[in-house]
């Protein structure tokens, strides 16, 4: 068990099991909070091709095995609400608020029932989190929260209520601002894209002053965390952890996540 954990950061699920070992000796082992960065649906069925197991095959398995990991999960939640944050991502905006949000490995057979179980748990899910460990301020989401996005939501305030307010009270006029991607990810896309759909490619760009905070984001696969001066890309397919002093560690070595430039090789 690792020490000194004030937060356990699970990037995007996609329907594997990476999580389960850590979340439970978290949550059995200490009083650490744990925050998920989303993305809790569909996987790449690539990754359950075997020797046994056409694509085909591995298509079905993998969409019936991760809505099963995506109610454990809101299991974990319900037994465990202080401590625990289910963040959304844009792949489960496309079941919670509209598929003009995201429509990209949608399980269609499975759609209604996911549907039912983000908005019927709709308390128990919230866009974006925070912290404030060492006098720095964390923010978690599943891309990133940019000054240049944030600044066209329609009321004053932190961006990070508003966010969240939208979600709890159905607030499609600033939900339906989600669906903002950037260059990176769609022909023609936005300079500045939603807190869930900023691609790391963008955030190389970004100047001080143009977001809030230090942010914890996923949703950019990468072979190897991705460490810039206001944002740390850590969707790897294994846990991390912010600890007393403010530093983020790998969960599984324990080593503090070094400054590190994006490269081409690492999507």
């Amino acid at each position: 068990m690792r020490q000194d954990i004030r937060y356990l950061i699970v990037p995007d699920v996609h329907g594997r099991d990476f999580w389960v070992h850590p979340v439970e000796e978290v949550l059995k082992d200490s009083d650490a909070k744990i925050v998920f960065l989303g993305d809790y649906l569909d996987p790449y069925p690539q990754e359950w091709v075997d020797e046994e197991t056409t694509l085909m095959e591995a298509a079905v398995i993998c969409r019936t095995v991760a809505l099963d990991r995506f109610k454990q999960i809101l299991d974990l939640k319900r037994n465990s609400p202080e401590r625990i944050s289910l963040l959304l991502g844009n792949h489960d905006c496309g079941y919670a608020i509209g598929s003009d949000i995201c429509d990209c490995r949608t399980d269609h057979r499975n759609y209604q029932e996911i549907e039912y179980l983000f908005k019927d748990n709709r308390n128990l899910f919230q866009v974006m989190d925070f912290c404030d460990i060492a006098g720095r301020h964390f923010i978690f989401s599943h891309a990133g929260l940019l000054k240049g996005w944030a600044d066209q939501l329609p009321n004053n305030g932190d961006p990070i209520d508003i966010l969240n307010n939208a979600w709890l009270t159905e607030d499609y006029q600033v939900l339906d601002l989600l669906a903002d991607y950037d260059a990176y990810r769609g022909w023609g896309g936005y300079k500045y894209g939603s807190p869930v759909w900023s691609d790391i490619r963008s955030w190389t760009k970004v100047s001080p002053g143009e977001t809030y905070g230090y942010n914890i984001v996923g949703h950019t696969q990468v072979r190897y965390p991705v460490v810039l001066d206001q944002i740390a890309c850590i969707d790897c397919r294994h846990c991390f952890y912010l600890d007393s002093a403010g530093d983020l560690r790998d969960y599984d070595s324990n080593d503090i996540l070094q400054h590190s430039e994006y490269k081409d090789e690492d999507w």
